[in-house]
């Protein structure tokens, strides 16, 4: 078995962020109509929340789902089966997830263009950039993975 302090660690970080990604979910829905009957401070305030919002609520099942496989590959690192074919498919599919969460945030980048919302077009445009770099970091990982385990299967024939 694997004995790493740090692989303990992250799981743990990740029972945390199931749970807070969860309340963060329910605080925002619940925000949501809290405003709706509230006064508006700010001209357009509610545009520019319910654009954040929509975008967090529709990116958060491919957040549960990466999480999910992330939790699974720190399983395959303890019980030292990290050069098998499950690990692409892990990987492929927390790629796809970051995929997913970037068409939300190229929805949220054309929203807020076209709903004139300036402040969020900077920050939408850098979340999607950035979880498309992590979707093709991942495939790449991957590839690096599945060539591995093509070149342990051969050295396990050859002895």
């Amino acid at each position: 078995m694997y004995n790493d302090k740090t692989t303990v660690a992250l799981k743990v970080i990740i029972k945390f962020c199931y749970f807070a990604l969860a309340v963060a979910g329910v605080v925002l829905f619940e925000l949501q109509f809290a405003g709706a009957h509230g006064t508006k401070v700010i001209e357009g305030v509610e545009e520019k929340y319910f654009t954040v919002l929509y975008t967090f609520l529709f990116s958060l099942p491919a957040g549960y789902v990466a999480l999910a496989f992330i939790d699974k590959l720190l399983t395959v690192v303890r019980k030292n089966e990290v050069f098998e074919l499950k690990t692409t498919k892990y990987l492929d599919v927390i790629s796809y997830c970051c995929l997913a969460a970037g068409a939300v945030s190229l929805v949220a980048v054309v929203a807020s263009v076209f709903l004139h919302i300036d402040v969020y077009v900077v920050l939408f445009v850098m979340l999607l950039l950035a979880e498309l770099f992590m979707a093709m970091l991942l495939k790449v990982i991957k590839k690096i993975f599945a060539k591995a385990i093509e070149l342990k299967e051969e050295n396990d024939l050859t002895i």
